[in-house]
């Protein structure tokens, strides 16, 4: 039996099973959905013109179907495992120029592996459970980052959950937006985000964007749909430390004089043996005034964002290595992880995978 693949239009307004798979005990499920009010044949929308958004819908029962659609739906494509024959899985998707949003939902037990990618994945847990091998979440609702060519492997048991791609592309533009050089790549620091305001930023962000999408006008509006993926990409970098937030840090005119030179200190020294007690005498404070300063302002401490900024530069050195010069133990060191299983644990926590798998990449 082929595997279907989902029937796309224009734009939806509720769902429309097609004549003749709408049994729950077939293998699976195309969904038509209803065109938008006055669209022609075709992907256009009112008046013959493109539509701005892409609506999709996929429903099986059947582990194969499953696989392969997943293995279709992303590029590269995900590999899941473990699917019970009869297990429920239901994808619905709005695609939009450089973005898409997925609703997933898996009434079962399955592993997801998501491979290295050229964009930017944001998994946005919604109910169920679902977890990071390798590292635990924050939060229940915690946002999982898979960026820079990380991989990730998801555990589900009974999940929804929403897929976020944004182009890197976007990312870039944005940081363009905020005085970034547009010759610097914008690199995470971490998979685990700044705060949990932060988190509930984003939130707020992938809220009002799925509503907007959701509603059966939006394709027909691009002027409003052009504004999401920015957005997306925005509340994206203030929500996970990368190098255009942490250089913004510096230019951020609501924040202290004195914080900004620590951070910049942190990321001078980096590569030094430094504590908090540097940090303190370089700006003139005491250790427990810094520390109070990094709580307040960041909700960190000097000591975690002193681990940030080190990780990070591993990280970029285990990119860039050749597996036949470098050696994890010696980039470990370099940047003051003098216990190589600890520095394994770290990585693995921040970036989803361990730091010889990034090296042999």
């Amino acid at each position: 039996m082929p595997v279907p693949t989902a029937v796309t239009h224009p734009a939806g307004t509720a769902p429309r099973v097609v004549a003749g798979v709408a049994d729950a005990r077939s293998s699976a499920v195309q969904v038509d959905l209803f065109p938008a009010p006055h669209a022609s044949d075709g992907d256009s929308g009112q008046g013959g013109t493109p539509a701005a958004v892409r609506y999709e819908q996929f429903r099986t029962v059947e582990p194969d179907a499953a696989r392969q659609f997943f293995a279709g739906a992303y590029t590269p494509g995900w590999r899941i495992s473990g699917l019970a024959r009869g297990s429920v899985v239901t994808h619905q998707r709005c695609a939009a120029g450089s973005m898409a949003v997925d609703e997933v939902v898996i009434a079962g037990r399955v592993s997801c592996q998501i491979p290295p990618a050229d964009s930017v994945v944001v998994i946005q847990p919604r109910a169920g459970s679902l977890t990071v091998r390798g590292g635990a979440l924050p939060t229940v609702d915690c946002p999982v980052l898979v960026a820079h060519g990380m991989s990730c492997v998801l555990q589900v048991s009974g999940a929804r959950f929403d897929v976020v791609s944004i182009a890197a592309d976007v990312l870039q533009k944005v940081g363009a937006d905020l005085r970034v050089p547009l010759s610097q790549q914008i690199r995470f620091l971490t998979c685990r985000p700044r705060s949990p305001a932060a988190v509930r930023a984003w939130r707020r962000a992938l809220d009002y964007a799925t509503t907007t999408l959701a509603s059966t006008d939006t394709a027909e509006q691009p002027l409003i749909v052009a504004t999401l993926a920015p957005l997306l990409a925005g509340a994206l970098l203030e929500c996970f430390p990368s190098n255009v937030s942490e250089q913004h840090l510096l230019d951020a005119s609501e924040l202290p004089e004195v914080l900004k030179d620590a951070v910049s200190f942190i990321h001078c020294h980096a590569d030094g043996d430094i504590g908090v007690n540097d940090v303190a005498a370089a700006v003139h404070l005491t250790p427990r005034g810094v520390q109070y300063l990094f709580r307040r302002q960041l909700d960190t401490t000097p000591t975690e964002y002193m681990r940030c900024v080190r990780l990070h530069c591993a990280h970029q050195e285990l990119v860039a290595g050749v597996r036949s010069t470098t050696t994890v133990s010696e980039i470990a060191r370099r940047w003051g992880f003098a216990h190589t299983g600890r520095f394994a644990v770290l990585y693995r926590q921040a970036y989803g995978q361990s730091p010889h798998a990034t090296l042999r990449q």
